[in-house]
């Protein structure tokens, strides 16, 4: 889990994170002092970070389970906007979590790369993220997309907000699992 990884990291460097508003950047205070880090303190502290945490991070509860069962129908692909060079770390801690799936690392927002690699498939896409901007950027650049945004931590769930257009918004794997496998078996239903 990326925010409790995260948050184990501050505490490490005498720090934390004011989750008042929904994002990383300008919300990170020193302990000790209780002061806001300067403006563009993410740019060092990120890197740090992913070398150092990626492949301890722990997977959302039931992550591991859901995506299996879904494997078995559907071809799971991890967009990650972590930086190439922490791309094997990403990879380790996935395949010692069980997950091991192909890994496609990217940066800013997703909507253009999903775009890209499903221009020209025709089975059912979907889009699972936690970030509104990059669930919206699907949307507009990849249409046919079933997009879930997808909010685990109870915190981030009172200040996310989900774009009015998209329908669906969950916080547990085992709901996205039975939502892709519901919409799945309705498109199989309609082919026979």
């Amino acid at each position: 889990m990326f925010l409790k990884g995260f948050e184990n990291f501050l505490s490490k460097n005498d720090l934390y994170l004011d989750l008042s508003k929904p994002r990383l950047n300008g919300n990170i205070k020193k302990i000790s002092t209780d002061e806001y880090l300067k403006d563009g303190a993410m740019t060092d502290l990120m890197p740090k970070f992913f070398k150092e945490e990626t492949e301890n991070l722990s997977p959302i509860p039931g992550a591991s389970e859901s995506l299996k069962n879904l494997s078995k129908k559907c071809q799971i692909i991890v967009l990650t906007n972590i930086s190439f060079k922490e791309k094997i770390s990403r990879v380790k801690a996935l395949k010692k979590n069980s997950m091991n799936y192909p890994v496609i690392t990217s940066s800013g927002l997703k909507g253009p790369v999903v775009a890209e690699i499903c221009k020209n498939m025709s089975a059912p896409v979907f889009f699972i993220d936690d970030l509104p901007q990059n669930i919206e950027s699907v949307s507009k650049e990849y249409s046919k997309s079933t997009c879930i945004h997808f909010v685990q931590d109870k915190r981030l769930d009172k200040l996310m907000v989900t774009p009015k257009h998209i329908k669906h918004r969950l916080s547990k794997w085992k709901d996205v699992e039975k939502l892709i496998l519901e919409n799945l078996f309705k498109n199989e239903k309609r082919e026979v």
